[in-house]
């Protein structure tokens, strides 16, 4: 029987559906017997019906859920993801990230440890398509479900979130210069406090599913 036993091999959708475990009212016996479902496969009914000795061996081999995912585990970020019929494509230059990719994932970051799949998807595009565009989103959300690990996931969503603050930042210091060219001194100092005030807004949210 193969079991589950580190992030890389832990598909990102059942790191949700072990979470969503984590955050449910129940005995704990009955969680150890969801979770271990979850890691090999079995249905609960199976998972009780494990000699005891191969029912303590899942849980132990389970232990890797109580700790981060150690960073030797997590990959470099790949050019391209085969995930289901899809090849995605990472978003590397944020000068090129649409309105609608900025909405969405400002949008699904307001609940990044519920949307994780979601927030990656804004920058994971189909090759040789334009985002949510020939293709259906939802699909791509089930793809990187079942075939991106936790790792994976982990690797791209740190290189996300750096380019994002790299792009906010540029973005910030261009504002901050037009500003200070303002004749007015108090339309001046208003426009530079909006501005500054700016950053956090834009970047709430940031972090990782650990």
């Amino acid at each position: 029987m193969n079991t589950i036993d580190n992030y890389r091999k832990l598909p990102i959708g059942k790191y949700i559906d072990i979470v969503n475990l984590c955050e449910t009212e129940m005995d704990e016996l009955d969680r150890k017997v969801k979770i271990v479902g979850i890691l090999t496969g079995l249905t609960d009914d199976e998972v009780l019906n494990l000699p005891l000795p191969e029912f303590t061996e899942c849980c132990a081999k389970a232990k890797f859920l109580d700790k981060h995912c150690p960073e030797n585990l997590i990959p470099s970020v790949s050019k391209s993801y085969p995930v289901g019929k899809f090849t995605l494509v990472p978003v590397t230059d944020m000068r090129k990230v649409t309105t609608a990719q900025y909405i969405d994932f400002i949008t699904f970051s307001r609940d990044k440890e519920h949307n994780i799949v979601e927030m990656l998807s804004c920058f994971l595009v189909p090759v040789r398509m334009d985002y949510n565009e020939g293709y259906d989103i939802l699909e791509v959300h089930n793809a990187i479900k079942a075939e991106m690990s936790v790792a994976e996931v982990l690797a791209l969503l740190a290189f996300f979130f750096k380019r994002w603050m790299q792009s906010v930042r540029s973005i910030q210091s261009s504002l901050i210069k037009e500003a200070k060219r303002i004749g007015d001194k108090e339309k001046r100092e208003t426009m530079l406090e909006m501005i500054r005030g700016l950053r956090p807004s834009m970047t709430s949210g940031d972090g990782s599913p650990q």
